[in-house]
């Protein structure tokens, strides 16, 4: 049994809120939470940098709540509507307030899944935006369910959902195979942790990823390992070069 938290990341429960109740059935045998974060008081980051140099947030309020919420779950399921080709707001201060989780993710590995919906298009920008966040987090992009409103209450495939159950188990996470953008992103936080931050380079050391091909034990062929090491010694070696001038 898995426990799945469901995102509805729209200010109104209405199409997308619909569409995520629709999927929440799929998972009658798991532990759900379904959250709105309309319901929650997240303020926007100010960019102060304090969670990437100390590790802490200045700002008080629910953010943390739901960041925390993510950390705990198995898999999680973000919905969103499309606001001018990106997400809304205050999903967007959700995200912005994990700033942090880029240099030290705390979900690596979790299967993330996007349902979104939109009048007629763009699609293609948000889930564009939403991929290179799961490249960032270290985790792993399940799929996603995109309607628009002249197919929104048409049936999705429920097979759209088997990469995202199947990574909700812990256990099969070692049948994973990242992506060439996955090794690379990997390898660019690890020098950015080893080169230029302290507190980045404590939790790396802390995590054992620095002797790692990637953040944890999964199908990496020997030349995806080989190309990921080469351009990790390629970015080593301009930071380190700078550092002398």
């Amino acid at each position: 049994m898995a426990k799945i938290l469901i995102i509805n990341g729209s200010p109104r429960k209405k199409n997308t809120y619909g569409l995520l109740k629709r999927i929440e059935k799929e998972f009658s045998g798991d532990t759900i939470e379904f959250i709105n974060v309309s319901d929650y008081d997240v303020k926007a980051c100010v960019g102060c940098e304090q969670c990437l140099r100390k590790g802490v947030c200045h700002i008080n309020d629910d953010a943390t709540k739901i960041l925390d919420k993510m950390v705990e779950a198995d898999g999680i399921i973000i919905g969103a509507p499309v606001y001018l080709r990106q997400i809304p707001g205050n999903l967007k201060n959700i995200f912005d307030r994990g700033c942090a989780w880029y240099h030290r993710s705390p979900i690596v590995g979790k299967p993330i899944f996007f349902v979104t919906t939109t009048q007629v298009t763009g699609t293609k920008s948000l889930m564009s935006y939403f991929k290179d966040l799961t490249v960032q987090w270290g985790v792993i992009y399940a799929g996603s369910i995109n309607k628009t409103l002249f197919n929104l209450e048409k049936p999705y495939k429920i097979k759209k959902l088997d990469k995202f159950k199947k990574y909700s188990n812990k256990d099969n996470i070692i049948k994973y195979r990242p992506s060439m953008k996955q090794i690379f992103e990997f390898h660019t936080q690890k020098v950015l942790a080893s080169e230029i931050l302290p507190l980045d380079k404590t939790f790396w050391e802390e995590k054992g990823y620095m002797d790692k091909p990637y953040f944890y034990t999964c199908r990496i062929n020997i030349v995806t390992r080989l190309l990921g090491y080469l351009y990790y010694k390629f970015l080593q070696n301009i930071i380190s070069k700078n550092k002398t001038v």
